[in-house]
């Protein structure tokens, strides 16, 4: 009996200073408070502190990776001399969704721990102040920073520290939450191109029991696609889809949280990732289908008005042409490509979500192609000459020189970009998920096969002999060509009306009509026949005109969003009116939309499209405009959903990258009962759509 009383006695005496000390501070929505697990301390045994957080309902705070929003809850000490402080303990967190967007972090109350070790001697009786600051961000939809000075005081007490009773369940529950190392679990990893997958035995899940993996940083997994479980009795298998562009994933570490039947358990994981299927065969089938796509993107119709200008270069040159000609086209080619390249590594380095054709997300870009086109068109038509320079911008017309051939390859990437060929979307997408060296590889290999129909051309300069004798025909065969230009130039204008509306346009007619002044006015004072002194007045007001009024152009253009893009943050209902693709029974895509879709057993077809993808535009109007097609949607009740990426939009980047693509068209259809969406080819056809649709 004496002895319990001397417990009791030992436990108010030595308590009570830290009950006391553990002042509660309230910033916003957030109390928070410093706490130790027991009333006293002793020389170097550790013992445990708190950060307690107590968050007003509808509130968190945030995780120590807080996902794709947030900021974790920071935490400086400021010990007594020789005392040290351990990094915090975070418990396992929730998952929250707001607006589309996923984080991890914490509600009601958590207790944030940290191991305190005093030094190993100091005075008896003597007492201690543990202070710290600490800062969190709170959000509900709003967020508020918020941050408090905090100190907890503790005595040096008994041999044995009883434990604080006013905190002892609290923080029996809190290291509970703890994530628990994998002891008698196998754990491995295997990574492509696109996705990660965890494999996991040793963990018997009962029926009804999900699992979600938390990464612990950034750049490992995409944490707002979906992750696809499963399980074979105490085995399971964890796919998630990874962020694009984020390069070669050497390790994965984070949690497996198991949720279900009122309990949650998170294991800790931190494996090494395989290369599934081996890094090597992957390069070289990137390499292998980039070269056949940049061959099969000869035949889009992007190319079309490139084709015009090889044609006249060919009967020009006639039986002149040389494998000296070709390698100058190759290289022209080959630059271009590495220059797209370069671009598209250095940005998406940087955090920007781009792919492939990602310049015509950009109004001065399409204005300044536009105005290209139109200048080309008119000297096809014969309005004015230029001589060596302008052909060297256009496509080498009046030149034999190696330099005409160099910039017409230059010239037919340029206006290809808008285009996407079969197998070139997975070959983009491998590019832009790895290194910086198997990009630079696949986009060569994609120019080596756009440029080598054009190389063996020049290579045998015999099937030069079989082409028409030269001749007058031949002025009206370049003025019939300059049409394709035009058309490519209103195409253009379409693009530029999707990105900066009627105002956009207004701005291109009349750098369009100010070019086509100064190329007038060169094309009729700009002769041989004129003077010098006219001459260079004539090519000065001209180049004022062109180049100063498209500059001037590109400057002031505006710029608003597509009108079907819509982002995760943006439901379909937001927008204000309906636009000529839902009259036609297509809804703005949004990820959100798709997992409402099919969390109702809907199934659902995805159009990723962009107002410059000429590929996109002609499977619209000629397949998915069908009406056997739109009857068979109906009938089958597709919903279709139509994701615009004509103006830049990351959470359709990030969604191109879920399925390893870095372009566009990409057509995806998720068939009933959650199975595993099917990706359609790049060009498609009736029959494909319809196959697709039946095999649901």
């Amino acid at each position: 009996m004496t002895a319990l009383l001397s417990i009791l006695l030992a436990v108010l005496l030595f308590s009570s200073p830290a009950v006391a000390g553990a002042q509660a501070v309230r910033d916003g929505p957030v109390e928070a408070r410093l706490v130790a697990e027991q009333g006293s301390i002793q020389p170097g045994r550790p013992f445990t502190a708190a950060l307690v957080l107590t968050m007003d309902p509808d509130w968190h705070t945030y995780w120590k990776f807080p996902g794709e929003s947030g900021l974790p809850t920071t935490l400086r000490w400021d010990l007594p001399p020789g005392f040290s402080a351990g990094p915090i303990e975070w418990p396992a967190p929730e998952r929250f969704i707001s607006q589309g967007l996923v984080t991890y972090g914490y509600s009601g109350t958590v207790l944030l721990l940290s191991e305190i070790t005093p030094p190993p001697t100091f005075p008896r009786g003597a007492a201690f102040t543990l202070r710290a600051q600490a800062g969190w961000l709170a959000c509900r939809v709003e967020c508020t920073p918020g941050k408090a000075s905090l100190q907890v005081s503790l005595p040096a007490g008994p041999a044995v520290p009883f434990p604080d009773p006013a905190w002892a369940r609290a923080f029996a529950d809190a290291r509970a939450r703890l994530p628990v190392p994998p002891a008698g679990a196998s754990l491995s990893a295997t990574g492509d191109a696109g996705s990660v997958t965890l494999a996991v035995s040793g963990v018997p899940l009962a029926a009804g029991v999900g699992a979600l993996f938390y990464p612990s940083s950034e750049g490992l997994v995409n944490v707002s696609a979906p992750q696809q479980l499963s399980r074979d009795g105490a085995s399971l298998r964890l796919r998630m889809q990874r962020e694009q562009g984020t390069g070669r994933l050497d390790r994965l570490s984070g949690l497996l949280v198991t949720t279900g039947l009122g309990s949650s358990r998170a294991i800790e994981v931190d494996v090494p990732v395989s290369a599934a299927g081996g890094r090597a065969w992957g390069l070289l089938a990137a390499l292998l289908l980039a070269f056949a796509g940049g061959l099969i993107l000869n035949l889009m119709p992007c190319v079309l008005p490139v084709l015009s200008l090889k044609a006249l270069a060919f009967l020009k040159a006639g039986a002149g042409s040389s494998v000296r000609h070709g390698l100058q086209f190759t290289l022209g080619v080959l630059v271009s490509f590495w220059i797209i390249a370069a671009v598209l590594v250095a940005l998406r380095g940087g955090g920007r979500l781009l792919g492939w054709g990602f310049q015509f997300q950009d109004p001065a870009v399409v204005l300044v192609t536009t105005v290209l086109f139109f200048l080309i068109g008119l000297n096809l038509f014969g309005v004015f000459e230029v001589g060596t320079l302008f052909t060297r911008i256009g496509g080498g017309i009046r030149t034999r020189g190696g330099t005409g051939a160099f910039f017409t390859g230059v010239f037919a990437t340029a206006v290809a970009t808008p285009c996407t060929a079969p197998f070139m979307g997975a070959a983009v997408g491998y590019a832009l998920s790895h290194s910086a060296a198997a990009s630079f590889g696949v986009f060569s290999a994609l120019a080596l096969g756009m440029a080598a129909p054009s190389l063996v051309l020049y290579a045998f300069p015999g099937l030069a002999s079989h082409l028409p004798k030269p001749g007058p025909w031949m002025e009206t065969f370049r003025q019939v060509m300059a049409f394709p230009m035009m058309a490519a130039a209103v195409w253009m204008a379409s693009v530029l009306a999707a990105l900066s509306g009627a105002a956009g346009v207004v701005v291109l007619l009349a750098a369009v009509l100010a070019a086509g002044l100064g190329a007038w006015i060169w094309g009729r004072w700009g002769t041989l026949s004129r003077r010098t002194a006219v001459r260079a007045v004539a090519g000065s007001l001209a180049l004022l005109l062109v180049v100063g009024s498209t500059a001037a152009a590109a400057g002031f253009i505006p710029r608003q969003p597509a009108p079907l893009a819509v982002t995760a943050l943006q439901a379909p209902s937001a927008l204000q009116a309906p636009s000529a693709a839902q009259a036609a029974g297509w809804e703005p895509w949004s990820a959100r939309r798709v997992d409402d879709l099919r969390r109702a057993g809907t199934p659902v077809f995805v159009d990723f499209t962009a107002r410059w993808c000429l590929t996109c535009l002609v499977n619209e109007k000629v397949v998915l405009g069908n009406p056997a097609v739109r009857s068979r949607f109906q009938e089958a009740g597709v919903a279709t959903l139509r994701a615009d990426w004509t103006d830049t939009n990351d959470e359709i980047a990030r969604a191109l990258g879920s399925f390893g693509r870095a372009s566009v068209p990409l057509y995806v259809f998720y068939p009933r009962g959650g199975k595993d969406p099917v990706i359609l080819p790049e060009i498609l056809t009736p029959g494909i759509v319809l196959g697709a649709i039946a095999a649901d």
